[in-house]
């Protein structure tokens, strides 16, 4: 990666890392997040690495339109059953799904190993791009994202806690900004609908 890009990438990230976070309207279960994107939206950033360890950007992505979802492996619910949304999604887009990335970030990097990922995104679409990283770094893409995560402890087993996190799924268009969010539970043909009028408008200008 280029000395002068990684340098910059570093400095945004660090930006993203001193703002305050504000979860006092973010509940206790999960959230949903922003609906729509704001009229001047910024280039959302974030730099993590894939199940092969090579380190991924949001410049790398740039040119493509991407399904954002965070959450974690060992979620007994919410998780899966979003990450089959997503599936669904992918196959009901047919070829339009060429030019849309999904993507699955982890809060609970301590648990979710890179080899664990893999099988758990594996599971559900081979096409779904699984993020880790530095505490420090998937606490830059969550505030990045306004997202929002927090580790309940387990009142049994220390290592049985869960994590509460934003449920929705974030879309975002190829310059990198958030065009808007699906809600947790939203159905697939419905999103589908939604990106396929997105990639027609975007064709047509």
């Amino acid at each position: 990666m280029n000395v002068l890009r990684l340098s910059g990438i570093v400095g945004a990230l660090l930006v993203l890392l001193a703002t305050p976070l504000d979860f006092a309207d973010a509940g206790t279960k999960v959230v949903a997040g922003d609906d729509t994107a704001a009229p001047a939206e910024p280039r959302r950033a974030f730099m993590l690495r894939d199940v092969r360890s090579r380190v991924l950007t949001d410049q790398d992505f740039l040119g493509s339109y991407l399904l954002i979802y965070f959450g974690y492996t060992h979620c007994p619910d919410v998780c899966p059953t979003t990450l089959l949304t997503v599936s669904e999604v992918m196959k009901g887009l047919g070829d339009d799904a060429k030019g849309v990335v999904p993507i699955f970030i982890t809060v609970d990097p301590d648990r979710d190993t890179p080899e664990h990922m893999a099988e758990y995104v594996s599971a559900f679409d081979e096409r779904i791009v699984a993020l880790t990283g530095p505490q420090q770094f998937i606490d830059a893409a969550v505030t990045s994202y306004n997202a929002y995560y927090k580790k309940v402890p387990s009142t049994t087993a220390p290592a049985d806690y869960t994590m509460d996190h934003t449920a929705s799924i974030a879309f975002v268009g190829p310059d990198g900004r958030l065009i808007t969010r699906f809600a947790y539970g939203e159905d697939a043909a419905q999103i589908v609908a939604r990106v396929r009028e997105t990639l027609g408008a975007a064709r047509s200008n």
